[in-house]
Formats: structure tokens, sequence, C-alpha cells
């Protein structure tokens, strides 16, 4: 009986310090439930992107997240992909967020392609299959306006893209940004067979967009301003006048940066 007791005790007696150890399992889940609340998207409506990643993070294990769209997001132009506006991007959020060390963001960006293109299986497939919990969709107007897609039919397809996305991936977050901007060039003529700018598709999809309630934003514009204040002509940003070079890449990176970021 006295071996029981003191078995008994000494139980107790541990049971006790573990309760009370600074280190302790409690105190580590504790801390845990609080990081976890601060980014919950149930308690924090309206929380910047990155804070969604870090949710995703700690509460899976991991956070994802891809990007689609032409040859501006695939980063045609760039001396090396380190240097595209995906990879600083990327570069950014793991330097920022301790949790996001390891995040990597997929490119599903092909050269060539309008928005009605990013609608078929090799492009849309594989988007799906990496269920990224991020996914930004640059709206590829450079091609549309190129290759004389209709505004209707440019329309048409990122309502296809949004709808497709959000039924097969429903807990990811996507948001629209347009591409960036661009001088005359070799690919196409200022006024397209349409008679259309390549700023028509710009703002037409903008309006388009923001319409339907569905984040966007308008990196065209914030890339002009931004070259604006620091003094940078647009054509040191492009390597051919419509993909960007080495800085119009370190450009477009720091104009999405707030977007994904600021509380």
């Amino acid at each position: 009986m006295k071996q029981v007791k003191f078995l008994l005790l000494l139980a107790a007696a541990g049971a006790l310090l573990l309760l009370f150890r600074p280190e302790g399992r409690g105190g580590k889940a504790s801390a845990d439930v609080t990081t976890i609340e601060a980014v919950d998207p149930l308690k924090n409506p309206g929380q910047p992107v990155a804070d969604y990643l870090v949710y995703r993070a700690l509460t899976t294990g991991e956070a994802r997240m891809a990007v689609t769209g032409s040859s501006v997001t695939k980063g045609s132009g760039s001396s090396n992909q380190s240097k595209t506006w995906r990879a600083l991007t990327q570069a950014h959020l793991r330097t920022a967020y301790p949790s996001l060390n390891t995040l990597g963001i997929e490119n599903h960006g092909h050269s060539g392609y309008t928005s009605v293109r990013l609608l078929e299986d090799e492009v849309t497939g594989p988007v799906i299959a990496g269920r990224p919990d991020v996914l930004i969709i640059e709206t590829s107007v450079i091609n549309n306006h190129n290759k004389n897609v209709t505004l209707e039919d440019t329309y048409a397809s990122l309502e296809q893209l949004h709808a497709l996305y959000s039924k097969t991936l429903p807990e990811t977050r996507i948001i629209f940004i347009s591409p960036n901007p661009t001088t005359d060039n070799k690919f196409g003529p200022p006024v397209n067979a349409l008679g259309l700018r390549f700023t028509d598709y710009v703002y037409g999809t903008q309006d388009f967009i923001e319409e339907n309630g569905w984040p966007y934003i308008n990196i065209h514009d914030e890339m002009l301003a931004l070259m604006d204040q620091r003094g940078v002509k647009l054509t040191e940003t492009l390597k051919d006048g419509i993909h960007p070079n080495d800085l119009g890449y370190r450009i477009w990176a720091d104009v999405i940066w707030p977007h994904l970021s600021a509380k």
C-alpha cells in the first residue's frame, strides 16, 4: 500500500512539474493558438493575402501560391528567373514572414497565351493539381490586344476562369492583375484590327472585374506611377517594348508587394 501511495504521489508531482514548466507543451500550445487566431480569416475579415498564407502554413503545415498568365508572368525578358516579379515576390514573402520561409510560388505563365487560352486543360490542370492557397491571374490582355480577341470574349474568359477556380479550389484566394505597361513594339500595332488599343483592354477588364467584386490590382497604372516617382522612363524597363527587363520586373514586384502585405 505504501508503495502504491508513493507511486501516486510521484505521478502527481510529475504532472505538476509539467503543468508549471515554463517551456512545457501547455505554454507552447497557448502561444500557437494565439498566433493562429491573429491570422484566422474568420476572425480577421479583410486580412492581407500574406496573413492568409501564414494562417494556411500554421494550420496545414504548408502554404502554397501560384501565378498564371502570359509570358510576362512566365518571366520572359528577365536575365534569370530569380529576377522575375514572381520570384522576387516569393523571396520577399519568405524573408518578411518566418512561417513562409519555404513558400514556393508555382509559375503557370504561358508565352503568347490570351485569356481565352488560359482556360485550356494544359494550363488549368496543373494549377488545380497544385492546390494553391492564393492564385494570381494575370489577365494576358497584351496578347488579347495583339491577337484581336474581342472585349466580349475577353470578359467571358475571365468570368469562366473565376468560376472554374472558385469551384475547384473553394478555399483559394483569387486575385486578378493587369500586365505591365508597354510601348510600340514588333508584336502588334498600337491599334488592332478591332480598333482597340492595349489600354482599352486594361481599363475594360478592370471595370469588368471590379463590377463583379473580384480582387484586382492595376499593375499597369501603378508601375507607371512608381516609374514617374523614381524618375525612370518606361523604355528603360522593357526588353523589347512588351517584356520587362530586370528593372521592370523589380518595379512590378515593388508595386504588388503592398497589396499582398498591407494591413
